[in-house]
């Protein structure tokens, strides 16, 4: 069975400071420092036959505003829930976020493009 792919995207601005107790003096990136991110949520699933449509993508933009806003410009140290502030554990804290209102939700990338990195997750 075939199915549809739908995908909205955000960028925000965060700090964080990567701790490793292993290495010498905490680790190189274990001062404070930033990052631009970039967030592409997918959505799967077939078009209804009402709307034709996954998802109303400004729907979705409008949820993804209220994500985007509390992530932006803030310290991801202090995020709740989010543990040790990596882009794996972003892109599963996003998809806890997320999916009690998305259930089509099949993947969340965030990507820091100015370092070339990125990280996608597929679900629980």
């Amino acid at each position: 069975m075939s199915s549809f792919e739908v995908f909205r995207e955000f960028y925000f601005e965060a700090a964080h400071a990567l701790y490793d107790p292993e290495a010498p003096e905490g680790g190189k990136y274990r001062n404070l420092h930033g990052h631009s991110f970039r967030v592409r949520v997918t959505l799967r699933g077939e078009p209804s036959v009402e709307e034709q449509w996954v998802m109303d993508l400004g729907k979705l933009g409008r949820r993804l505003n209220e994500l985007r806003e509390r992530l932006d410009h803030s310290f991801l140290n202090d995020l709740e829930g989010l543990g040790k502030p990596t882009l794996e554990n972003l892109c599963a804290y996003i998809w806890r976020d997320l999916a009690p209102d998305l259930p089509a939700i099949a993947e969340v990338g965030v990507f820091r493009d100015s370092c070339f990195e990125g990280c996608v997750y597929r679900g629980d």
